[in-house]
């Protein structure tokens, strides 16, 4: 009973946001424009930081390019401008040029007729598809060997640990292999009462990393969803193992994680730049200075040192009037390592086009870390982030991977395997995409 209730909450949901999303089209907001000579471009946006850096990419596109064009920025809440593309793309007009699309919200634009321009041609032309790290910089807006979107955040995941805690408890680092790491979780809960780690059971990125990891993730090239893959078991056995052995936890909510990790409580952080730098930066500002980060261990002898997880990219409508124009600003933003270094001064974020990363500015020594060069392991990772696939089944099989897979399988390990766990995450995403698309 409760599948068919959610199932029909879906479909419902889907109608009730689409109408409450068109009386906001209806409403009207700021449509594109003529400002003398030069018509105007609408940018859609959910965030002023990452505006910051692309209106200085404009300004260096209009000194380099001297486009006939302007660029009008305007910044929506997070939702509401998912929403609106979506009503004024169904429209026909109404809508943006250019829009921010944040990973998770892509996979509602490729159901049916794809609403944005692909990419791939311009790219081609260009010549710059292999100075991209793909799996951040395209895969997320890839869709049947289209490009709808690029990123500029490279988004590498590194292992963060507290080093000094770890010396004191005699723990050898780096990790070389997940045993390893294992072997010395066991060892640091022993002598010690703390955890090496957490385990999350209300949110899918740490399973996600080790699963991308091996070569696995949510779907197949067909868009299908892989939940019960080997990977995909083997990365939740191994969580599912951390909990039986008592050297892990589940991960308390919000606050109270928070202070485990600025208390030493919990010892290593899993993930890119926003979390083991911008999560441990803002939560636990006590502990500059005591972080080191390595390559994340091995699964096997040659398998990846790393994943890529999140990010938002930017896409061309193809209800724009400037196709032409809007494709080249936003291939040139993502593509000259000025404008992309903007970023970085700015937030910190390792770019997704590789000449960028020679700049010397992304291998200084970072004092929260120890004045380590955390730019160095992040060029070194980065050509092993393995290639991954999108679908427009994304919210409905990540969702049935928490709630069916990794929830019980986590808080109830000794009462479900890995490997029900996730057949049944796998029999219930394909039950709620089979529904949506009779």
């Amino acid at each position: 009973m409760e599948s068919v209730s959610r199932r029909s909450f879906l479909k419902t949901a889907g109608g009730l946001a689409a109408a409450s999303t068109g009386a906001w089209w209806l409403s009207g907001c700021a449509p594109a424009f003529n400002t003398g000579a030069k018509k105007t471009l609408d940018f859609w946006a959910f965030s002023d930081t990452r505006i910051f850096w692309q209106k200085k990419a404009w300004d260096l596109y209009k000194q380099q390019k001297k486009p006939d064009f302007e660029i009008n920025w305007l910044i929506f809440p997070y939702q509401q401008m998912h929403d609106k593309i979506l009503v004024t793309s169904q429209a026909g007009s109404g809508g943006p040029d250019i829009a921010d699309i944040e990973i998770s919200q892509f996979s509602r634009y490729i159901k049916g007729d794809v609403i944005f321009v692909d990419l791939m041609p311009k790219l081609q032309a260009m010549g710059v598809l292999d100075n991209l790290y793909r799996p951040s910089a395209t895969d997320p807006w890839t869709w049947k060997g289209k490009i709808y979107g690029m990123g500029n955040e490279l988004n590498t995941c590194l292992l963060s640990y507290r080093f000094d805690l770890l010396q004191k408890a005699n723990i050898k680092v780096p990790f070389e292999t997940w045993d390893d790491f294992a072997e010395a979780g066991k060892k640091y809960h022993q002598d010690t009462g703390k955890y090496l780690i957490e385990t999350s059971y209300y949110d899918w990125g740490y399973w996600w990393i080790m699963t991308l990891q091996q070569g696995g993730g949510f779907f197949g090239p067909d868009g299908q969803p892989t939940l019960n893959a080997p990977p995909a078991v083997k990365s939740l056995t191994f969580m599912q193992q951390m909990i039986k052995d008592g050297w892990s936890i589940p991960r308390p909510l919000s606050a109270s994680y928070n202070a485990l990790v600025d208390s030493g409580v919990i010892a290593t952080i899993l993930g890119p730049s926003w979390n083991f730098s911008g999560f441990a930066q803002e939560n636990a500002p006590d502990t500059k200075g005591k972080w080191h980060l390595q390559l994340l261990p091995r699964w096997t002898s040659d398998g990846s040192r790393t994943a890529t997880w999140g990010g938002t990219g930017v896409s061309v409508l193809k209800t724009s009037q400037s196709v032409d124009e809007a494709v080249d600003f936003v291939t040139f933003e993502h593509t000259t390592p000025q404008a992309l270094l903007y970023d970085f001064d700015e937030r910190q974020v390792w770019p997704t086009f590789k000449p960028a990363l020679d700049d010397p500015r992304l291998s200084q020594p970072l004092p929260f870390f120890d004045n380590q060069r955390v730019g160095e392991l992040i060029k070194e990772a980065s050509p092993e982030i393995n290639k991954w696939y999108n679908s427009p089944y994304w919210p409905e099989t990540t969702d049935a991977t928490v709630r069916v897979g990794l929830t019980p399988a986590i808080l109830q390990p000794n009462t479900v395997t890995a490997a029900q766990a996730m057949n049944n995450a796998q029999h219930e995403a394909l039950s709620i995409i089979s529904f949506e698309t009779a």
